[in-house]
């Protein structure tokens, strides 16, 4: 079932006007029993007809699987606060003490919805009510002094009405502003709830890595001396023309290479946070970033710089975390394609843009964007951390990684975090 954005559901308001149909019935058939013929229940009662079967037509609009919007809630609003006025005209005009339920509506209307509904709705709501002080049915029951059948509008009664516009006003402002902040503080909660869960996973990550460093050290130290001995057999059998001598140093040279990541691994993921905030220049960033970068891909490469310096940064986090993005963009963009790194600082905030020329990505797929383990890569060439671990670095710095991406049109991963002042 669809949900308001204020978290009243329609639902819950489908319900609450069945009740209302029920009460203003049966207030109708009381009313005509105190009252006597001064009270012709019948348009009265036609009137709570057309809005039971109003409320029949939004059940059955809600059984559909399309969603509704918010345009749907303040017609039905709207709707009631009509309904209302119609019902007041026929039994007395403003002099019904039931006007107060005006009130209801107004503030109903500025606690699910916002924006222009809410006052429209009130202001609906003030017109039906300054309305009634002139046409009405009259019932004299009802009516005390200046309410009824004097002719002219008296101050006391402008001064009802006024007290009325006021009160719906101030209602509308104070509970709109008041359920602002609580959308606001629920926006907050539900994103540190997934700031805590990514950390949550981060930590779980970290103790894995971890796990998975420690058991391959062994095996990984195990080749390394016999691909050592291989090439001294190799060396003492005098095959130096042979393959085998650069297998072997081959293989030594991946061992180490396999050794580097396995201590990147076993590094706890904060530890960016935790090392010496260093004076970095970005050409400093720009050589970290190259590090290991295959020769042909290097030209590819496109930096644009500003002249100041980046400022106080964990040096190695932000590499790191910026090498996955360049490494994706890389690979995504096919050679001999250009990938554009630039820099370019805010008012209080440095943010560094990665453009591929790549074929872009679908909505679904930027759904999912950052997500641990979540990759489009073929089987076996990625495990899709990259933008995980780099989003969680750019949160870790109070900044934040965003990407934006269509399909035909490539991809472009912006990370932005405060500007640190210089050491």
């Amino acid at each position: 079932m669809p949900q308001p954005e204020s978290g009243i559901s329609l639902t819950w308001l489908l319900r609450l006007r069945w009740i209302t149909v029920a009460s203003q019935t049966a207030a109708i058939l009381v009313s005509k029993r105190l009252l006597g013929e001064e009270l012709s229940v019948a348009p009265l009662l036609v009137l709570v007809t057309l809005g039971g079967f109003s409320n029949l037509a939004l059940w059955w609009r809600l059984r559909k699987p399309d969603p509704t919007g918010p345009s749907l809630l303040g017609l039905v609003l709207g709707l009631d606060i009509l309904l209302l006025t119609g019902l007041l005209y026929f039994s007395g005009g403003a002099a019904n003490p039931f006007t107060a339920i005006y009130l209801v509506h107004v503030t109903l209307a500025a606690v699910v919805l916002r924006g222009l509904w809410a006052w429209a709705l009130g202001a609906l709501s003030i017109t039906g009510f300054g309305l009634l002080f002139f046409w009405n049915v009259h019932v004299h029951s009802l009516a005390h002094m200046d309410h009824g059948g004097g002719g002219g509008l008296s101050l006391h009664l402008v001064g009802m009405w006024v007290a009325f516009a006021i009160t719906a006003g101030l209602i509308a402002a104070f509970v709109g502003r008041v359920n602002q902040a609580l959308r606001q503080r629920d926006e907050e909660l539900a994103a540190l709830r997934d700031l805590n869960a990514r950390q949550a996973r981060l930590a779980a990550l970290t103790t894995l890595a971890a796990g998975v460093a420690h058991e391959l050290a062994t095996p990984l130290g195990t080749i390394a001396v016999a691909a050592k001995e291989l090439q001294r057999a190799a060396d003492a059998l005098g095959l130096v023309d042979s393959d085998i001598p650069q297998d072997a140093a081959l293989i030594r040279a991946e061992v180490d290479r396999c050794r580097q990541i396995l201590d990147q691994m076993a590094e706890p993921s904060a530890s960016s946070l935790g090392e010496d905030l260093t004076d970095l220049a970005w050409p400093e960033l720009e050589a970290d970033l190259l590090e290991g970068v295959a020769p042909e891909d290097r030209s590819r490469l496109a930096f644009d710089w500003p002249p100041e310096p980046c400022g106080a940064m964990p040096r190695r986090g932000l590499a790191r975390a910026l090498r996955a993005v360049v490494a994706n963009a890389l690979e995504a963009t096919t050679r001999p394609g250009e990938v554009r790194v630039s820099a370019r600082r805010g008012l209080d905030r440095w943010q560094v843009e990665v453009l591929d020329q790549g074929c872009g990505m679908s909505v679904e797929v930027l759904a999912r964007v950052g997500e641990p383990f979540f990759s489009t890569k073929p089987t076996g060439s990625g495990m899709g951390l990259g933008l995980f671990l780099a989003r969680t670095f750019a949160e870790q710095l109070g900044g934040e990684l965003w990407v934006t991406s269509a399909v035909g049109s490539g991809t472009t991963v912006r990370m932005a975090w405060p500007q640190v002042p210089r050491a």
